[in-house]
């Protein structure tokens, strides 16, 4: 490395360090204190915040808070209740102070501030007498037995105690504490029975039940989407696709549906909208009769045309050219030789041009 690359690193380094600190931080600019923040597209901002004291205002160690000798604030916003005197920050997002909790701006329902902790960085917290999601108590029913499963999110957070599991705080009732386990996909389970989310999944074997896809499981005799059974004729060749279509050996469904006419061997997704199998086209599972198989094309944004026609989704647009209809890429809009549409609908060229 040269000295004049040095140089360049050097001067890159000192901007970073000056700069990142001052993301997010408060501003004292004579009798008025702002704060301020970053924002890609709006770049600086300063916010005012109404009451504050510039004399004895300061960050605090995290500094999204703030006290002066009147208040503790967040941010640009006052915390209800909190007292300066002896309210600290814990983290960007959790203080307290002899009294209440907090995460951001807000009080933790109920949370006693002398005891109150945070666990792993949240989103759980405890004090002495409760455990806390964010900011709502969660009213658990056996503190000794309580466990949490998950710290990141699948499907929500998930914790249990000898009565109840917990989903994201709110809590369910459970058939067996011991052997209750999350099994991922939104599901868990324990030796009596299978649970999706909030929901028992009624006729489900615990012994055989397993997530397969996102939000559907199976057990030895049966498929389902989440705590729904699956009307599914062949269970044993059961693949899930997309957009809401599964199939067997025997049929292509959609949501839980037969799709007519539809052969699952050659049956494919082409988007969220359309998809063929070897002789036909769908539109969202219903069959289109009136499409030219071997020269249909979706463009985009519902768009699609064939040797004959110009579709938007299952519709044909009366009046407009296949062989010279282009669609404006990037928007609801075409135009060919004969016009401009939107929508789909035909319209004015000029409302096309005046958008540019």
């Amino acid at each position: 490395m040269n000295f004049k690359t040095d140089k360049i690193f050097y001067f890159l380094a000192i901007i970073v360090v000056t700069i990142l600190p001052g993301c997010n931080s408060h501003d004292i600019d004579g009798d008025k204190v702002y704060y301020v923040h970053w924002n890609e597209g709006s770049g600086k901002n300063k916010t005012l915040i109404q009451g504050a004291d510039p004399e004895t205002f300061e960050e605090l160690e995290h500094s999204k808070y703030a006290i002066d000798k009147n208040s503790v604030y967040y941010e640009a916003g006052r915390l209800k209740d909190a007292n300066p005197k002896t309210f600290t920050s814990i983290l960007d997002y959790y203080g307290k102070d002899n009294r209440f909790a907090y995460k951001g701006g807000d009080k933790i329902d109920g949370a006693d501030g002398q005891t109150f902790e945070v666990i792993e960085g949240g989103p759980y917290s405890k004090d002495n007498k409760d455990y806390y999601f964010d900011t709502l108590s969660m009213k658990v029913s056996d503190l000794k037995t309580f466990r949490i499963i998950n710290q990141n999110s699948d499907f929500g957070y998930w914790a249990k105690d000898k009565n109840y599991y917990y989903l994201s705080g709110i809590k369910y009732p459970l058939a067996d504490y011991e052997t209750f386990e999350k099994i991922g996909n939104g599901y868990a389970k324990d030796k009596l029975q299978v649970y999706f989310q909030d929901s028992v999944v009624v006729g489900a074997d615990p012994n055989t039940f397993k997530a397969i896809e996102y939000a559907y499981g199976q057990d030895n005799n049966s498929r389902y989407d989440g705590a729904k059974k699956l009307n599914i004729k062949d269970p044993s060749s059961f693949e899930v696709l997309n957009f809401g279509f599964t199939k067997d050996k025997m049929n292509v469904y959609k949501n839980d549906s037969i799709v007519k006419n539809a052969d699952p061997k050659t049956f494919q997704i082409i988007n969220w909208i359309w998809s063929k199998d070897k002789t036909s086209f769908f539109y969202q599972g219903k069959l289109i009769p009136y499409i030219d198989y071997t020269t249909f094309q979706y463009l985009d944004y519902h768009y699609a045309i064939d040797k004959n026609n110009v579709y938007y989704d299952d519709q044909i647009i009366k009046g407009a050219d296949a062989k010279t209809f282009k669609h404006i890429e990037g928007s609801q809009d075409g135009k060919d030789k004969n016009g401009c549409y939107r929508y789909g609908e035909k319209v004015d060229c000029k409302v096309l041009l005046e958008d540019e």
